[in-house]
């Protein structure tokens, strides 16, 4: 199984946009790992928002899965048998559904719930919407 960074690392190649929404700055492999492909540094947008506990792929918008699975080995079933966590998702090229998904995505990256979150405080990205 390819690692995920690197998937991402070749798409930055090819210059394709990636955004990823974090609930929290993500822990120690995956940190190791980012830093061995340094054009991830400049070649994706992240934004933290401590709220965020989805997990949603949209390509193209013309595919999606959405889903409650971490984007990890064990949440994507590639531990053994006796490692993989229990999950569900779905996988669709159904448009309205994608639209749905996209949509969520991006009301959170525009930052349309910072103003009633009860979690400001741990909030670096959207510190201008907390006055």
């Amino acid at each position: 199984m390819v690692p995920f960074l690197e998937v991402l690392s070749d798409l930055v190649k090819k210059r394709v946009e990636i955004r990823l929404l974090h609930a929290k700055e993500p822990g120690k492999a995956f940190r190791e790992d980012f830093d061995r492909y340094p054009n991830l540094i400049g070649g994706i947008e992240r934004i933290l928002c401590p709220r965020v506990h989805f997990k949603s792929v949209v390509i193209d918008g013309d595919f999606a899965y959405t889903g409650s699975a971490n984007l990890t080995g064990a949440g994507m079933g590639a531990k053994s048998a006796g490692r993989r966590n229990f999950e569900s998702g779905i996988i669709t090229d159904d448009k309205g559904i994608i639209g749905k998904i996209m949509e969520q995505f991006d009301r959170i990256w525009r930052g349309e719930h910072c103003r009633d979150c009860k979690r400001k405080e741990f909030c670096a990205d959207y510190k201008d919407l907390l006055l």
